[in-house]
């Protein structure tokens, strides 16, 4: 019986079906792919820093971006010019270990991106949505680059597959910056940036490893509605090329 595991050939398959431009660059390990992907953003960072004066970076939490963080932020750069956001968060304390604000402040802890200008509130607030879109406001855009991750539902930042709201969440002509998420799973309770936020940078980047994930790409690039496979989003639009980062783990 042939195999149907999915391999890094099948992200390269999704540049003749999506409708965004598709570059894959595959790893064989996560350390690899973390050193490569922040000499690529460092290089962003620097060509709107020399053109503006000061950058604009959107990052994700969880597991899979830790090692990138880490090495992107011990790059020399003048971080205090680097304004820096999430691509979402959980609405928790920000010293509660499910915190993505905590994680990307302990990623930079100690290193030169200490120093950056991180979007701090505290997302239990009944206003956070507002907070984090005034802050956008005053962001530099479009952003250097925006580095999300993908869950294996197909989910980026914090839009799930048919949660409510994600039809809004994912229109294009949408002006919200922000928007309420609900997850499958504790802490339900979520905010993300929107799609059109998401897209309004130079270098849009997403960051998977292991095979599920491959599959759900593989998935998701054929033809269907994107609230099942919230990810479809990024394939389908036609903004900014997609850059797709993969190592088996």
């Amino acid at each position: 019986m042939k195999s149907t595991r999915p391999t890094s050939r099948d992200i390269a398959r999704l540049a003749e079906v999506s409708q965004a431009t598709v570059a894959q660059h595959a790893f064989s390990s996560g350390e690899a792919l973390a050193r490569n992907l922040a000499n690529v953003v460092a290089a962003a960072l620097e060509r709107r820093l020399a053109a503006q004066g000061a950058a604009g970076l959107v990052v994700s939490g969880g597991r899979t971006p830790a090692a990138f963080l880490r090495e992107l932020a011990s790059r020399k750069l003048d971080w205090s010019n680097v304004f820096v956001t999430l691509a979402d968060e959980r609405c928790v304390a920000s010293d509660d270990p499910a915190s993505n604000l905590r994680f990307v402040r302990e990623a930079f802890a100690g290193a030169p991106a200490a120093g950056a200008a991180l979007v701090e509130f505290d997302a239990t607030d009944t206003d956070a949505a507002f907070r984090w879109s005034e802050a956008l406001a005053q962001a530099p855009r479009p952003f250097a680059a925006v580095i999300l991750g993908m869950g294996d539902d197909g989910h980026f930042a914090s839009l799930f597959p048919g949660m409510p709201g994600l039809a809004a969440a994912l229109d294009l002509a949408n002006t919200a910056n922000v928007v309420a998420g609900t997850a499958p799973v504790e802490p339900k309770a979520r905010l993300s940036l929107t799609l059109p936020v998401l897209l309004d940078t130079d270098l849009l980047v997403l960051h998977v490893t292991g095979d599920a994930k491959l599959a759900t790409l593989k998935r998701a690039a054929a033809h269907g509605n994107r609230l099942e496979i919230p990810v479809r989003a990024l394939l389908q639009q036609r903004r900014v090329p997609l850059e797709i980062y993969h190592a088996p783990r």
